[in-house]
């Protein structure tokens, strides 16, 4: 079974996060580490993140990244989303390491 991404839907719910946060994408590509020149692509939908820059932007954004790919309808407020809590909630060192850990599945 093969799982797409709505594209649309996600340009749509990031730009729509992002501002609902009150971040320019200036801001977001700051706080992120992300090109802000590939933030405005991605809202446009002419690109596609990176597993990476899409893990940055939920963690950034604090979002569920189901909601962000349209797999869930409802738009959970933060500090909901268990799995983002929990690792907001740890150490530096920690969340890159499950960064490391989500760069290696991707390999």
């Amino acid at each position: 079974m093969m799982i797409e991404m709505n594209s649309d839907l996600f340009c749509i719910r990031l730009k729509e996060i992002r501002k609902m946060r009150k971040m320019t994408q200036q801001e977001l590509s700051e706080k992120s580490g992300i090109p802000s020149t590939s933030i405005a692509h991605i809202e446009a939908g002419s690109r596609k993140p990176s597993l990476e820059n899409f893990y940055k932007l939920v963690v950034v954004l604090n979002v569920s990244a189901d909601y962000l790919l349209g797999c869930i309808d409802q738009y959970t407020p933060p500090g909901t989303d268990p799995i983002t809590k929990s690792i907001q909630e740890l150490p530096e060192s920690e969340r890159q390491m499950i960064e490391k850990f989500i760069l290696s599945l991707k390999s």
